[in-house]
């Protein structure tokens, strides 16, 4: 008789779930916000678990993400930028070189959900309007983006023709 409650329990019960409430999803925030910086979110919001009440400690490193998504670390880090610009994430601690030289990834705090005693934030609500432009970094080692090789003698005179010399008189 007991089993018979208990099979009746598990099945209406729902499978493991990531909660996005209708709020978050509707706001201009998220709309504006790229798939992948989406896709991001849920990951992190995945690592949240409201029983351990581990907001403002959720982690997911870099590489992990990037085994998780299956994108490049440099689009990985763009969408961690782009959550923290919309106001969906905010960094609590960040990353460093733990115990022995291995790295800790920075811990995070989801704005939809309440830290600690506080009511959720919400700082996505409040976005001003500014679009995400992800910032142009400057290729290493000063090699241009495509790999061309630069002229380093293009301001010398010689390699100027001369108005004379000019087709176009």
């Amino acid at each position: 008789m007991a089993g018979d409650r208990w099979n009746r329990e598990r099945r209406n019960r729902l499978p493991p779930f990531v909660p996005l409430l209708i709020g978050t999803i509707e706001s201009p925030a998220w709309i504006a916000m790229s798939h992948g910086a989406k896709v991001l979110y849920i990951a992190l919001k995945h690592r949240y678990f409201p029983h351990d009440h581990n907001n403002g400690r959720i982690f997911l490193s870099q590489r992990n993400a990037v085994k998780e998504l299956r994108s490049h670390h440099n689009q990985i880090a763009r969408w961690f930028r782009e959550l923290q610009h919309y106001g969906f994430i905010v960094m609590k601690q960040p990353g460093c070189l733990g115990v022995q030289g291995r790295g800790k990834a920075p811990r995070w705090r989801l704005t939809e959900l309440g830290y600690q005693r506080e009511p959720p934030t919400q700082d996505f609500l409040r976005w001003d309007g500014v679009k995400f432009q992800p910032a142009k970094s400057k290729p290493r080692a000063g090699k241009s983006a495509r790999g061309v090789q630069e002229n380093r003698h293009a301001d010398v005179p010689e390699n100027h023709p001369s108005p004379r010399e000019s087709v176009l008189q």
